[in-house]
């Protein structure tokens, strides 16, 4: 989470954060007052100083979201909830998502992860935050920032030609999906697929 004058970034697990960091850390004027907490903070952590401030962040496309977070426990990080719906590392994405969102599953009575996430970080509902796509992260990141205080003309021009941060090497999520696992993230997610319009989209040619 970084804290500014204007706005608080809160930093959602795998929806380009580390994109968002090297544009304050490097592009920050002075003025800004930026400071870094924790670096997935919720809205709880934000100070008394910074309560009324714009909380703005980015959201993903569930499917993409799911196979993202896959790929980054199964290389990096072994959560302990992790290491539990795949059997230790061993089961591949069908079978590890379903085990997290059907029958005795830790996320099968209410939303899907990637729901429960946004509202834990930001507030159910999402009330009081201003949230960008990562999909088109540059462009909503001018948007958000210009929402809140002028944007300089060098934090503008990085944010349009920075490379992309932290990206994964895995293939399009649309390969990772069955029907039935297809139809089970969009009813568990459905908050977020129809609050910022997503739907499935099949590979680019």
């Amino acid at each position: 989470m970084f804290l500014t004058r204007h706005f608080v970034f809160v930093h959602v697990p795998k929806t380009g954060g580390n994109f968002v960091r090297e544009i304050l850390e490097r592009h920050a004027p002075a003025s800004w007052q930026l400071q870094a907490l924790e670096a997935h903070a919720t809205w709880r952590e934000i100070p008394m100083s910074h309560r009324a401030l714009p909380r703005l962040a980015f959201a993903r496309n569930p499917f993409s979201w799911y196979v993202s977070w896959f790929h980054f426990q199964q290389k990096e990080a072994h959560s302990e909830f992790f290491l539990r719906i795949s059997d230790q590392g061993r089961l591949d994405f069908q079978a590890t998502m379903r085990n997290a969102l059907t029958g005795e599953g830790l996320l099968s009575p209410g939303y899907g992860a990637l729901t429960q996430t946004l509202f834990d970080m930001l507030g159910e509902g999402l009330e009081g935050a201003r949230v960008g796509k990562m999909e088109q992260m540059r462009a909503d990141m001018l948007r958000l920032f210009g929402e809140c205080v002028e944007v300089p003309a060098a934090m503008a021009e990085a944010i349009r030609e920075l490379p992309p941060q932290n990206t994964s090497s895995h293939r399009h999520y649309s390969r990772y999906y069955d029907p039935e696992l297809r139809r089970l993230v969009r009813d568990k997610d459905a908050p977020v697929f129809d609050y910022f319009g997503y739907e499935w989209e099949e590979p680019p040619a």
